[in-house]
């Protein structure tokens, strides 16, 4: 694994990085706790094995943290252009769906990390992708 603090990082390997944190951006642009809006510099690149990326978050607002680990396959983050992202509050129906779900049990969470102990970061196996189903 590959983390920025071990080593001094080439300017394309820190502007590929800027890159990835823009995708996330893309997709992660607000805080959860406080809604406020993210700028690139609130996101701070961890590591990343092949195309597998872990970034820290960090409201400047509220001081809100957060770890997104972000899958990106295919084309090289260098010539993949975000999709914009409408943003929206929930509608009634989704406030309503959610508000229905029972919340996180402690369970739950044992019973993820029992299994990320075990897994090995193969989530094209873990969701068949490729396979004839």
């Amino acid at each position: 694994m590959d983390f920025d603090g071990e080593r001094e990082l080439s300017a394309e390997e820190v502007a590929r990085g800027e890159r990835v944190k823009r995708l996330i951006m893309a997709a992660v642009s607000r805080c959860n706790a406080c809604r406020r809006q993210y700028t690139v510099a609130d996101f701070a690149v961890i590591g990343h094995r092949e195309h597998l990326w872990m970034v820290a978050v960090s409201c400047d607002g509220c001081q809100h943290q957060g770890f997104i680990t972000a899958v990106i396959h295919g084309r090289s983050p260098e010539r993949v252009q975000p999709a914009p992202v409408p943003l929206r509050e929930l509608t009634p129906a989704e406030r309503a769906h959610f508000a229905s779900t029972s919340p996180v049990a402690t369970d739950d969470l044992l019973d993820l990390h029992l299994f990320l102990e075990e897994f090995d970061g193969d989530f094209s196996a873990l969701f068949g992708v490729g396979k004839d189903t």
